[in-house]
């Protein structure tokens, strides 16, 4: 059976709540050819969230995880530095850093939420 993305699948993007799949086909393109450049394996913790379920998680309410355009991508280190400055090259215009504490705990957050606008921020 053929992937419906290349490098991901449809159950790593699920929301983990419902089950539930949305992912926005413009981000999609983006995050595959941000993979390509890196040539490494991503591993997706969160992609498209439903609402009820971004609740639990206690998430915005405007979070582009509902509209299926952004992803946290689990890395450290050198990968999250590439994986940071690729995506600013492949126009991701928002960019969440969680680096510090346990590497398993470590992520880069990745979206398109807002195209005309570059956002950086790091999470406490």
């Amino acid at each position: 059976m053929k992937k419906r993305w290349e490098f991901f699948s449809e159950d790593e993007l699920r929301c983990k709540g419902t089950g539930e799949l949305n992912m926005d086909e413009g981000f999609m393109a983006k995050l595959i050819a941000l993979r390509k450049e890196l040539d490494q394996h991503i591993k997706i913790l969160s992609g498209y969230r439903h609402v009820a379920y971004n609740d639990v998680l206690g998430g915005n309410r405007d979070s582009p995880h509902l509209q299926g355009k952004a992803v946290d991508i689990a890395c450290h280190g050198k990968k999250a530095y590439n994986i940071i400055r690729l995506a600013t090259e492949h126009g991701f215009t928002g960019i969440g850093v969680k680096q510090h504490g346990s590497k398993e705990d470590r992520f880069i957050h990745l979206d398109i939420s807002n195209p005309s606008n570059l956002s950086i921020w790091s999470y406490k």
